[in-house]
């Protein structure tokens, strides 16, 4: 069962350069939020990763560009989780709302930091995994 979330967002004014353009960095905040809306879709979101104690820094991040957004714009971006097991994964999309055309395709990769000790996990912690096993059975039924 594939795991995702479309979340809209509006391009700002302050997101945009003098040729209305949104200025390329700011897709990075555009992914960003369409993240933290799949990890509150399963379940497991950053406010609970920070209580078990773990971090998940991104560790890898690609883009590419298919069409500029212009001021003003509505996107979607679809997040999609991928990899989970020793990392995650997740792949995004984004698409001008109204139209559908690709703009943008994206991935993100994050480990699991214990900050107690401060090492790098091999294998995602098991709260993770149980959020998304209880994910899955909610969205079965």
């Amino acid at each position: 069962m594939q795991i995702s979330k479309t979340t809209i967002v509006k391009a700002q004014f302050f997101d945009v350069d003098s040729m209305n353009v949104v200025w390329h960095g700011n897709y990075v905040k555009y992914l960003e939020i369409a993240r933290c809306e799949l990890l509150d879709e399963i379940g497991y979101n950053y406010e609970n990763m920070k209580k078990d104690g773990f971090a998940f820094p991104i560790v890898k991040l690609d883009i590419k560009y298919v069409r500029p957004v212009f001021f003003a714009d509505e996107i979607e971006v679809e997040a999609r989780l991928v990899d989970f097991e020793s990392f995650l994964k997740i792949s995004y999309i984004i698409k001008n709302h109204k139209t559908k055309e690709k703009i943008s395709v994206a991935n993100t990769w994050q480990i699991a930091i214990d900050m107690i000790n401060k090492e790098t996990c091999t294998i995602m912690p098991d709260s993770f995994k149980e959020a998304i096993k209880k994910y899955l059975k909610r969205s079965s039924e």
